[in-house]
C-alpha cells in the first residue's frame, strides 16, 4: 500500500541505510508456494498490500491496494498500465495456496469498483491498513487519500483528512459502514493490531525529521472508534497529545509493521526508495512488551528481484503469524517454525521502464513471500 504513512516516511529518510544492523545468522528462503499464490490470470491479478486478518472460522482476508482486476491477456502475459480500483480484498480458506480457490471482493460502484469506498467522488479513495475481527464484525483502519500533486515526483495522491475505521459484518464480510476517526495529531495508525484482554493495541508512527518513529494507542474491544488511549510512556492518557514514541529508526526505517509472534512483539521495517536503487534489505526488532522496548534492528532477508541489474521500488513488507502453524509448503509438510513475511514490489521506476504499449508484466507489480526461521530472529 502506498499509502500517506509510506510517503511521509520516504520524504525524509535517508534511504542509503544507517549504521551496520546486525544479520541474521539462519539462512532465509524465498517462499515460492506463496509468490504463486499471488500470480493469478482472473479477478484480482496484481497490486501492492498484501495485509492479512485472520478470520475466527480459519479462512484468510487479504487487503490490497491499488489492484489490477480482470485485465490479464494470455496471449501477452500482460495487464493494463493503470489499476482499475484502489483497493481490493481476497478471501482464503483455510491453508489453501490454490489460488483459483480464493474470491475476489470488489464494489459495485458508481464510479471506481474498489472494495473500500465511503465517497462517490472518485478522487478521494481509501487504501486499507491492517484490522482485526472482534465478535461478529471485522475492523478495518482506512487511510482517506485524495488525488493530488504530491512532493514526490510520480506520486499524485494525499492524505485527505481524518481516517476512518471500516466494518463489516462475519462471515458475508459485507461492509456496514465507516467509523471516522480523530486526526491524532498526524500520526499514522493502522500498522499493527494486537488483541490483549479486552484491549486492542493499535500501532502508529509519524516521521519527525530523519526519524521514524512508533507509537502505541489502544480502545476497548466493544468500542473500536474510540475513546482511545495513549501511551505516554509510563502509562495510558485520553489526551493524544500526551502520548511518546515506544521505539524509533534512523535511516534504514521504511514503513513499520507490528504483530504478535507467539508471546514476542515484532516490529518490521526496511529500506525503501521513490524509484529504484534505493535500498534492498528487510530489518525485524523484538520485545516482551506491547509498550517495548525494541532489540535493535536485525537484517533478516535482502531481495533479489532485480531486472537488467537494477533493484525495485519496493515497500510493505508485512509478517503474518497466522500461518506460522501446520501450513503447506512446497514440499507439503507443516513448517511451524518459520515465519511468513510478504514484500512488494512496484516497478523499476526510471532505471528500467516496464510499461510498453500500454501493457506491462504483473510480476512486477505482485507481493513476493519468504520465510525466516523464528530462532533466526530471537523468538522462541
Amino acid at each position: 500500500m502506498k499509502s500517506y504513512l509510506l510517503i511521509s516516511t520516504l520524504l525524509g529518510m535517508n534511504l542509503a541505510g544507517a549504521g551496520q544492523p546486525t544479520a541474521a545468522t539462519m539462512p532465509a528462503r524465498k517462499d515460492t508456494l506463496v509468490t504463486n499464490f499471488f500470480r493469478r490470470t482472473t479477478g484480482w491479478v496484481s497490486s501492492d498490500g498484501a495485509i492479512t486478518i485472520p478470520l475466527a472460522d480459519g479462512r484468510t482476508l487479504w487487503l490490497m491496494g491499488d489492484s489490477h482486476i480482470d485485465d490479464y491477456d494470455p496471449a501477452t502475459a500482460t495487464v493494463n498500465c493503470l489499476f482499475q480500483v484502489r483497493n481490493a480484498a481476497l478471501i482464503q480458506p483455510r491453508n489453501d495456496w490454490e489460488w483459483q480457490h480464493t474470491r475476489t471482493l470488489i464494489g459495485n460502484g458508481p464510479g471506481i469498483k474498489s472494495f473500500l469506498k465511503n465517497n462517490p467522488n472518485d478522487q478521494y479513495f481509501i487504501w486499507p491498513g491492517a484490522g482485526i475481527q472482534l465478535k461478529d464484525t471485522v475492523y478495518v483502519y482506512c487511510a482517506n487519500m485524495k488525488n493530488a500533486q504530491s512532493a514526490v515526483e510520480g506520486f499524485g495522491f494525499a492524505h485527505a483528512g481524518n481516517d476512518y475505521m471500516a466494518k463489516l459484518t462475519v462471515p458475508d464480510l459485507k461492509i456496514v459502514g465507516y467509523d471516522t476517526l480523530p486526526t491524532f495529531d498526524e500520526i499514522g495508525f493502522g500498522i499493527g493490531f494486537i488483541r490483549k484482554g479486552h484491549w486492542v493495541y493499535v500501532y502508529g508512527q509519524k516521521l519527525a525529521g530523519l526519524t521514524n518513529k512508533l507509537y502505541v494507542a489502544r480502545f476497548t474491544e466493544t468500542h473500536p472508534g474510540g475513546p482511545w488511549q495513549f501511551y505516554t510512556g509510563t502509562g495510558w492518557s485520553d489526551n493524544s497529545k500526551e502520548i511518546q514514541p515506544i521505539a524509533a529508526q534512523n535511516g534504514m526505517s521504511g514503513t513499520f509493521q507490528v504483530s504478535q509472534v507467539k508471546s514476542t512483539i515484532l516490529l518490521v521495517s526496511s529500506d525503501l526508495s521513490i524509484g529504484c536503487d534505493g535500498g534492498k534489505s528487510i530489518y525485524t526488532a523484538t520485545s516482551a512488551s506491547l509498550t517495548g522496548p525494541f532489540t535493535s534492528p536485525l537484517r533478516i532477508y535482502t531481495i533479489d528481484d532485480t531486472l537488467q541489474g537494477h533493484y525495485p521500488f519496493f515497500y510493505s513488507v508485512v509478517a503474518h503469524p497466522e500461518f506460522l502453524a501446520g501450513l503447506r509448503q512446497d514440499n507439503h509438510a507443516p513448517d511451524s517454525h518459520a515465519l511468513l513475511f510478504t514484500y512488494c514490489i512496484n516497478g523499476y521506476g526510471s532505471c528500467v521502464p516496464i510499461c510498453h504499449d500500454n501493457r506491462m508484466n504483473p510480476d512486477y507489480y505482485r507481493p513476493k513471500a519468504f520465510r525466516v526461521p523464528l530462532a533466526a530472529m530471537g523468538i522462541r
